[in-house]
């Protein structure tokens, strides 16, 4: 029971961490630079959340991804309603890593 939420939980938070963190490699050192890794880093972190929600319910139950297969418009909108709502747990450590990313900075100046 204990390992069935700590372990999605705990995958969430080192998403909201690494994601973050391979994205600012890609994006130049300026303040439109953070805010661009800010919404990608947003938008990568809902998605891969979505798709490990989708994943967790095929090791589950293999034949409830073939069911979800015949309506995929509602199917990927089930994922994403759950991705976002996972925002609870990755959001604030993704803020705080996007953040943090100004002291990392090698030629600008914060």
């Amino acid at each position: 029971m204990i390992a069935d939420l700590l372990l999605p939980a705990f995958g969430l938070m080192l998403l909201a961490f690494v994601v973050p963190r391979g994205v600012e490699v890609l994006v130049p050192e300026t303040v439109t630079g953070l805010v661009v890794m800010a919404l990608v880093s947003t938008l990568l972190c809902w998605v891969l959340a979505s798709a490990g929600f989708a994943m967790l319910y095929g090791v589950q139950d293999g034949g409830i991804l073939a069911l979800l297969g015949e309506v995929p418009a509602a199917s990927a909108g089930h994922f994403l309603r759950l991705g976002a709502k996972a925002a609870l747990i990755w959001a604030p450590i993704l803020l705080l890593t996007v953040s943090t990313a100004p002291r990392r900075w090698k030629t600008a100046v914060w």
